[in-house]
């Protein structure tokens, strides 16, 4: 009878890896307690748009009214705004990049045409990076063209 004799086994032990660096993240000072309260106050408008377009309706307009006699009747925290613009998923990243910022600045210069001091109006273009809405129908869409009003 023959009797196998299991090899030993080789335990070969590795260096740990080192530790990677602390990354230093750089943090955006913290709101006023005013505009933190506008903001969560939604005192502003949020305006939507078509499919593909940058062009204000009837419905952005009266939104924008309403936005630029607050802005008028609050001109202490008429300046400071970023007015973002958005887009739904459909469309190259760039070419969403470029509708989003044509949007944010229709509102702008609507809101200037109204007596809206814009010096005060930052545009931004989040382009598709930021939906309002997660899903892929019509419905989420157009919940995604807009433009959005944030107090810094």
């Amino acid at each position: 009878v023959e009797v196998e004799t299991p090899e030993p086994e080789v335990i070969v032990e590795k260096e740990p890896e080192p530790e990677p660096a602390p990354v230093q993240i750089e943090r955006e000072a913290p709101l006023p307690p005013s505009a933190q309260i506008l903001n969560n106050q939604g005192v502003l408008q949020t305006v939507y748009f078509g499919f593909d377009s940058s062009t204000l309706n009837d419905q952005a307009r009266t939104a924008l009214r309403a936005n630029a006699e607050w802005m008028k009747a609050n001109p202490d925290h008429g300046h400071g705004i970023v007015m973002g613009g958005h887009c739904d998923e459909r469309g190259t990243k760039e070419y969403n990049l470029a509708l989003g910022e044509s949007r944010a600045s229709a509102a702008r210069d609507y809101l200037a045409s109204l007596g809206v001091n814009a010096s005060g109006l930052r545009v931004i273009s989040y382009g598709e990076e930021d939906p309002a809405a997660a899903g892929h129908s019509e419905d989420d869409w157009a919940k995604n063209r807009r433009c959005t009003f944030t107090f810094e």
